[in-house]
């Protein structure tokens, strides 16, 4: 054999930081709202995450540009020594004319909308919004680019639920109607290694401030 059997690849490793709580979700909204703020339970699971993340010392932080994440990446960034880089491409799923209501709100005042677009989530677009396929196919182009703008380093990315969803989905070659069965808590952190050949989910969903609270 002339070509090793596991040959040396540039490993690009990317920490999926999801933003700290806002009320809309704890009301259980559909909502991409760039002016929505996080609370202060937000702030208090974004300092968390810069602790955390600290210590694994990334090498760049990048966030979307809605607010609740800048916000988030703004105090994030106290912790990592560097500047948060609000990037393009990576904002939450475009949820259309549905945008700041809830799906029982939806299925009680328009049944046959919600009836039509849950026969098949993935494929159907709210009105005016985006398809989940949509999100995913927006999702990977530019995570692509990202991976490989940083090949090699190691990116915290402070984004949305939807967003790690899909690039979880894609991770884990998974078809995509599993996107509605992770769960992306506010102020959680995801962790993925990305190669040519593969890509490796270490852990999804990890809340520094429940392990903080744990430790006490």
């Amino acid at each position: 054999m002339s070509e090793p059997l596991h040959p040396l690849e540039t490993v690009t490793t990317i920490y999926l930081l999801r933003h700290g709580h806002t009320e809309e979700t704890e009301k259980g909204k559909l909502y991409n709202d760039p002016n929505v703020e996080i609370t202060a339970n937000g702030r208090a699971q974004a300092e968390a995450l810069g602790t955390w993340l600290a210590n694994n010392k990334p090498d760049l932080l990048l966030c979307s540009t809605a607010k609740r994440v800048r916000s988030t990446a703004q105090i994030i960034q106290q912790s990592v020594g560097m500047k948060a880089q609000p990037i393009d491409g990576f904002n939450e799923w475009s949820v259309g004319d549905w945008e700041g209501r809830t799906y029982v709100d939806l299925k009680e005042k328009e049944p046959d909308v919600y009836k039509t677009w849950s026969a098949n989530p993935i494929e159907n677009a709210p009105p005016g919004g985006e398809s989940i396929t949509d999100l995913y196919n927006r999702i990977h182009l530019n995570l692509k680019q990202v991976i490989k703008t940083h090949e090699g380093k190691q990116i915290g990315l402070v984004t949305h639920a939807g967003v790690i969803r899909c690039i979880l989905v894609g991770a884990l070659g998974m078809p995509l109607i599993n996107f509605w069965r992770l769960s992306i808590p506010v102020g959680s952190v995801s962790k993925i290694d990305f190669s040519d050949n593969f890509a490796t989910v270490h852990f999804t969903a990890l809340q520094p401030t429940l392990l903080n609270a744990a430790a006490k």
